[in-house]
């Protein structure tokens, strides 16, 4: 066997667990006993039929990603890398506290073996928690209006663990006491270690009047110290529980985690500008991972999408038996001087040239990322190929494609810019060269010289080297490259996208009353302010201003049975307790004030006193001041009588606007509060059994428009 396919039935087959479909071992699409470059981003992949890009919405719910879910056996945990918000699957719960508390514990993230995790904002549904200093309960939340009220405060507690339930695994609160999630969940113990988990408890107290009868839907935004691009690859490649599991000795190390910019880490560590949210020139790291790596997928797939978000390929170096990874950047000049030449002497075959045909060419990338200025939410951007660069008649064609582990614009514009100049090379070639062509890799840049085709050493980058054997026994690589330019590597113009602010609905404008024809004729009496006309016996709701609108406050039913006794002062008395309205932008103009009652008490034959009214106050202001006046009065005596009266009624009238008379204010003030009460007295209770009493009091405040100007 040679030694590509012998190396590449390994890869497959131990390393990587693929299976064989028909004889031929397979690899991101291609055939493994080719050295290929992986990770290519989407739209150069198609160019050159490596693979079909993902279409969105395509897959079925993912159960390893960042939503909540509840609990069941089929959840996975995903790996958060870099900063991201997320939730995850509950996986315990318990009640306590007489049936009041509910206690829920969420897994976040598998812990990475390396980098330190930590938790910045909490959202509940749509608000966002705010704790007390080192403290892990809600004092107040936050709605999308900023607005903070304390509804919340000390019914919801929260503690958040990296690696295990200690108290010395806690890290949120990340200030104050530490207590161990064994202390917080009713029914742990000491084998409820949680290990190598990223978990949130929380704690919330029954309150359903404030909506707290169950699990919302909990938000968090969560940090990881561990986002560069090559580490967060050597982390996956190494690790046995959630990733590939290789050993460091099936690594180049150097080309993932190297600092120098031919390295992936280095390269993803370059500053590059760009405008930030608040216009200002800025710069921040080329690539970064921030986002959820879904242990649902495969080993492969997974690796693939570290490398498209960072562009960077991803290979195997069969001369050293590693896997290693090539940024796809520009070569420095000493860099391309150095590059091998391939030419008459080492090419033993014709030289096979392809391109795009014009109808399936790309001129702009469609793509979708999590926002980080959107709470992670799906944001969109396009980049198109500018109309003077396109080729004639060359009709629209978009590629749509997600983003996974991108979180800003910034970088997603980097990516898709990159992306979309290298599919639309003009050139792609093919070729077998001798056997020295096997020291060429995928991701290496070569020179080709052909008289043919009148290049002299004309720049490709390898995209795949696969070993051929000969009848006579000679090995011969066959190589594809794709068109080199240090012109791919230009980078966009890019400006920060702003934070999701609140949406305001468009408001209509307001439709004058459209009357109907005749709608106005006949006999209603007071009509003479409206037009004549006729519409059986109805007049429309929208004009109907000049009759009352109704009750604007109202209530009834109200009793008391232990009035203050009057002993011959007549002295009013409170007889329920003042009832305070808020009235602001109430109508200017004309209310009626009625209160009503049905006394009680009894042994009127020597007489008795009564008295019963309405009472309140209206108060205004401006932008300094305020000004308070009296709404009350009416009302009715009945001193010395001996016979029973009826139905007591306390009547008046009152303005809502401050220029009247009665209040002498200026036009600038506004109506702001109102308080009304109802007040008494009465001595008719010397028969035992009936106290003094008023009963069945109402009180009732109504606009009067009847006549109004």
């Amino acid at each position: 066997m040679a030694v590509f396919t012998y190396i590449g039935t390994y890869v497959a087959g131990t390393v990587l667990g693929l299976t064989t479909a028909a004889g031929a071992l397979t690899l991101a699409g291609t055939i493994v006993s080719t050295v290929v470059a992986g990770g290519l981003a989407y739209a150069t992949a198609r160019a050159l039929g490596v693979y079909e890009a993902p279409q969105i919405g395509e897959s079925q719910q993912d159960p390893g990603v960042s939503i909540q879910l509840p609990p069941a056996t089929d959840n996975k945990l995903a790996v958060l890398y870099g900063q991201a918000f997320t939730s995850g699957p509950v996986f315990d719960a318990a009640i306590s506290n007489e049936n009041q508390t509910m206690t829920y514990c969420i897994a976040l993230s598998e812990d990475t073996q390396t980098g330190t995790f930590s938790c910045d904002k909490v959202f509940m549904n749509d608000v966002e928690l705010v704790f007390g200093p080192g403290s892990n309960a809600v004092s107040s939340h936050r709605d999308p209006n900023q607005t903070t009220t304390t509804d919340y405060n000390g019914k919801i507690r929260l503690n958040i663990y990296q690696g295990g339930s200690a108290a010395g695994d806690q890290i949120f609160p990340s200030s104050g006491a530490t207590t161990a999630a064994t202390s917080i969940v009713p029914h742990w113990g000491v084998n409820h270690t949680a290990n190598s988990l990223v978990f949130a408890v929380l704690q919330i107290d029954y309150d359903a009047e404030n909506g707290l009868a169950g699990l919302p839907q909990m938000t968090f935004k969560m940090n990881n110290t561990l986002n560069n691009p090559g580490d967060v690859l050597f982390d996956y490649l190494t690790s046995t529980r959630y990733g590939a599991g290789l050993s460091n000795a099936q690594i180049d190390i150097t080309s993932i985690t190297g600092t120098a910019n031919t390295s992936m880490k280095g390269y993803c560590d370059e500053l590059v500008s760009y405008v930030d949210k608040f216009g200002n020139p800025v710069v921040n790291k080329r690539y970064q991972i921030n986002g959820m790596v879904s242990t649902f997928d495969t080993c492969s797939r997974n690796i693939d999408k570290i490398c498209q978000n960072s562009a960077t390929f991803f290979t195997f170096n069969p001369k050293q038996g590693e896997f290693a990874a090539i940024p796809n950047r520009q070569l420095s000049v000493p860099e391309l001087a150095n590059c091998l030449v391939y030419n008459d002497d080492n090419i033993v075959s014709t030289i096979d040239i392809s391109s795009t045909e014009l109808y399936s060419l790309y001129n702009g990338i469609e793509v979708t990322y999590m926002d980080q200025n959107r709470k992670d939410q799906n944001n969109t951007i396009l980049i198109e190929t500018p109309a003077g660069d396109r080729n004639a008649n060359e009709p629209d064609n978009v590629l749509k494609y997600n983003l996974e582990l991108i979180n800003d614009n910034v970088r997603a514009e980097r990516l898709a810019n990159l992306d979309l100049n290298q599919s639309r090379v003009g050139t792609i070639v093919q070729f077998e060269s001798d056997f020295s062509g096997l020291q060429t890799d995928a991701g290496d840049v070569i020179k080709i010289t052909s008289n043919l085709y009148g290049w002299d050493e004309k720049l490709f980058r390898v995209m795949r080297v696969s070993e051929k054997s000969t009848p006579e026994g000679m090995l011969t690589a066959q190589i594809s490259a794709l068109e080199y330019t240090s012109d791919y590597y230009t980078d966009p113009s890019s400006t920060e996208t702003q934070d999701l602010g609140n949406i305001d609905l468009p408001r209509l404008p307001i439709i004058p009353p459209i009357y109907i024809p005749q709608v106005y004729n006949g006999s209603y009496g007071n009509l003479s302010a409206l037009p004549g006309s006729v519409f059986g016996n109805v007049i429309v709701k929208d004009t109907m201003k000049t009759f009352g609108a109704g009750a604007q406050i109202e209530d009834q039913g109200l009793a008391n049975t232990s009035v203050v006794q009057d002993n011959g002062s007549q002295t009013f008395n409170e007889l329920i307790t003042p009832a305070e309205y808020d009235i602001t932008g109430v109508d200017k103009g004309d209310f009626t004030f009625n209160a009503f009652a049905d006394h009680g008490g009894g042994n009127l034959a020597s007489g008795y006193d009564m008295g019963f009214k309405s009472n309140g106050n209206i108060t205004f202001a401006n932008a300094t001041t305020t000004s308070t006046h009296v709404i009350g009065g009416g009302g009715v005596i009945h001193e010395g009588f001996t016979t029973p009266t009826g139905l007591l009624a306390s009547m008046t009238t009152f303005s809502t606007d401050a220029t009247d008379a009665a209040y002498g204010l200026t036009a600038d003030y506004e109506a702001v509060s109102a308080n009304v009460v109802l007040e008494g007295f009465t001595d008719a209770d010397s028969v035992p059994g009936a106290p003094r009493a008023f009963d069945n009091m109402s009180y009732q405040i109504k606009r009067i428009t009847k006549g109004e100007k």
